[in-house]
Parts: C-alpha cells; sequence; structure tokens
C-alpha cells in the first residue's frame, strides 16, 4: 500500500509544464486565494498550519511566482525609489544597506537615485516615476521638501527621512537631533567638566535654526555657560577640516567640540592632528550620527547613533500606511555611544 508521501510524490504535476498556484493549492488541498495570501503576505491572514501545508508545498513542486505576472495583478512594479543626497556620505551608504534589507522582506527591492542641485532632483524623480516606482523615500534636506511636493508624484506615496517634525498630510520620519545633542554636550560638560562646547554644524540642515544647534545651545545653557565659538560650513569632510582649523585658531581654544555630522568629525580630526593637538587630552570631539566608521577612527569617537535599522524599517512601513490632513509622523532616538574620543577612556576594539 502507498505511503502518504508516495501518494503526495504521485500527485506532483510533471516538471515537464510551469507549475502554477493552482497545482500549489491542488497539492496543499487549500484554494488559489489562500496560495496568493501565503505569497504576497496577505491581504488577509492564514491559519500558521495552513499556511505551513503551502509552503512545503511550494517547496515540494518547486513554485516560483512570475513576478511580472505578480506586478500586473497587484498594479505595482515590487520597486521602491530611494532619493538621497550627498551619495558620497557613509550615513547614505548604511541607510541604502539597511532599506535594501527593510524591502526585501516584503518582497520588493530598492532603486536609488543620488542627486545634487534642485534641477537634478526634479529630473531624478520624473525618472523614478517612468520606472513605475510603487513608492519614493526621500533623504534630502529640509529645504527641498517643496520642490518635491511639486512634482508630478500622483499617488505614489511618498516618506520624508530626516524631517525633525510633521509636514501636512505626508509620511515623515525623524530622529530627535535636539535631545541627542544636547545630551552630547551635557556628557562633556557635566561628565568632563569642560566649560564651553565649540559647535560645527552644517550650512543646511534639518531646519533653521537646525535642531542639533538647539540642543547645543540648550545644553549651554541649562548650565550657565555663555556662548561658546560656532562656524557654519558644509555638512562634509572638507568643511570638517576647515570648520576645525577656525576654531583651533581662536583664542582662548576650546576644550570640546561637537561635531553635527560624522564627515565634518572626520575633517576635524585631522584638523586637530595636525595641529599637533591630541584627541581627547587637548581637544574632547564628539559627533551626531554615528555610522560605523566612528568605531574605527583614532580615537574611536563617542557619538549620538541614529537608529537606521530602526528607520529603515519605519520607512517601508509607512508607504503602505494612510495618512490624514495632519500628516503621520514617527520620531525615533538616538543613541549615545560612549567612547574614548570624549575623555572616557580606552574603547573595546571592535568584534570581529
Amino acid at each position: 500500500m502507498a505511503t502518504s508521501d508516495e501518494k503526495l510524490m504521485a500527485e506532483r504535476p510533471s516538471a515537464a509544464r510551469h507549475i502554477t498556484q493552482v497545482d500549489v493549492a491542488r497539492f496543499a488541498g487549500v484554494s488559489t486565494a489562500v496560495v496568493s495570501y501565503v505569497v504576497n503576505g496577505g491581504p488577509r491572514p492564514v491559519a500558521v498550519e495552513t499556511a505551513e501545508r503551502v509552503r512545503q508545498a511550494i517547496d515540494v513542486l518547486g513554485y516560483r511566482p512570475n513576478e511580472q505576472a505578480r506586478a500586473l495583478t497587484l498594479g505595482r512594479s515590487g520597486t521602491i525609489g530611494f532619493v538621497m543626497s550627498e551619495g558620497l556620505n557613509p550615513l547614505r551608504a548604511e541607510f541604502i544597506s539597511e532599506l535594501t534589507v527593510a524591502a526585501n522582506q516584503v518582497g520588493m527591492r530598492i532603486v536609488t537615485a543620488n542627486v545634487g542641485q534642485d534641477d537634478e532632483l526634479a529630473r531624478d524623480i520624473d525618472n523614478l516615476m517612468a520606472q513605475r516606482v510603487d513608492g519614493l523615500l526621500f533623504a534630502s534636506s529640509a529645504a527641498r521638501a517643496d520642490i518635491i511636493l511639486n512634482s508630478r508624484l500622483g499617488d505614489t506615496p511618498v516618506v520624508f527621512i530626516d524631517m525633525p517634525g510633521p509636514i501636512l498630510a505626508q509620511r515623515t520620519i525623524g530622529v530627535d537631533a535636539q535631545g541627542a545633542a544636547e545630551q552630547l554636550v551635557t556628557h562633556l560638560i557635566e561628565v568632563h567638566g569642560h566649560r564651553g562646547v565649540a559647535l560645527i554644524i552644517g550650512d543646511h540642515g534639518f531646519g533653521n535654526p537646525d535642531p542639533r544647534e538647539r540642543g547645543w545651545w540648550q545644553a549651554l545653557k541649562s548650565a550657565g555657560l555663555g556662548e561658546s565659538p560656532l562656524v557654519r560650513v558644509p555638512f562634509s569632510m572638507s568643511g570638517g577640516y576647515y570648520g576645525g582649523l577656525q576654531i583651533l585658531a581662536g583664542r582662548p581654544r576650546p576644550t570640546a567640540i561637537f561635531a553635527s555630522s560624522d564627515q565634518q568629525a572626520f575633517g576635524l580630526l585631522r584638523a586637530i592632528n595636525e595641529q599637533g593637538l591630541r584627541v581627547p587630552e587637548d581637544v574632547a570631539v564628539v559627533t551626531y550620527d554615528g555610522t560605523r566608521l566612528t568605531e574605527f577612527t583614532p580615537p574611536p569617537l563617542t557619538v549620538a547613533r541614529q537608529p537606521i535599522t530602526a528607520i529603515a524599517e519605519a520607512a517601508i512601513s509607512l508607504l503602505g500606511k494612510s495618512v490624514g490632513p495632519a500628516g503621520r509622523h514617527i520620531a525615533l532616538q538616538a543613541e549615545l555611544v560612549i567612547r574614548s574620543s570624549c575623555g572616557c577612556g580606552p574603547t573595546p576594539p571592535p568584534a570581529r
């Protein structure tokens, strides 16, 4: 007498023809709708045991969904556009990596566009829309939001990343940069006793004033300290370098500097080294962003680390959420990561 496994194999369709959802449904003893729900992750839930039976049928039969047919059926291309500025910024590279993982988890893929000037932004949006992307993610300066919203987006869902607050009728994600900056500067003041902390800040960013500048000023004010040096330079390594030289030339020379981005901090470290100074013995340094490279600088940098994985997952999730007149904003917290650049002692080497 044939076993149940032998019966299943006997019922398996011939490999000579293409396996369809009808074959999977018949093999698993369910409807084709249930197969579709399992393959597409919805829109209706499927009981755990039933879903497992469908997956086993898919494995046994070697079923592979026709992605083009699925896209047409579901009214989607399976792609999400990611528009960013500062493509050489390591923060953007980490965004791409984490967004790719988050998109793959829901069966989507990421296509990117790196923009420079405002006219390039409008052009790249048009190019992505021509590819019939199912959603658009923007990681650009807040000042460019109007250009984006005035583009021909139709009903394509849009998510703005790096937004300090909500935008009317839009999906936005932001990190509490003001709170993170205040925490960094307060650490320098309360733990290490610095009576002044200089700031290197970008010439454009999250708003005017930038929340990182507001956090820096609030920490100084709460500690009863007066004004400290501030320079405005591009969000770049060269900006941090020349901003650092300007601050270090001042008298009295500050004993601590807060760089508002990792790239600025990298340039600042070079400026400090060229002046024959040491970090943190002569000048303590802290920075905002917390990309992986900050773990490997000499010395490793104390940072307020943006939650890149959480931002990526939230961005993909927001694309599928409805949005009302007030907009839909997700606020996340940065993580204070203490390393030796602030003076807290040796930092253990990174794990292999």
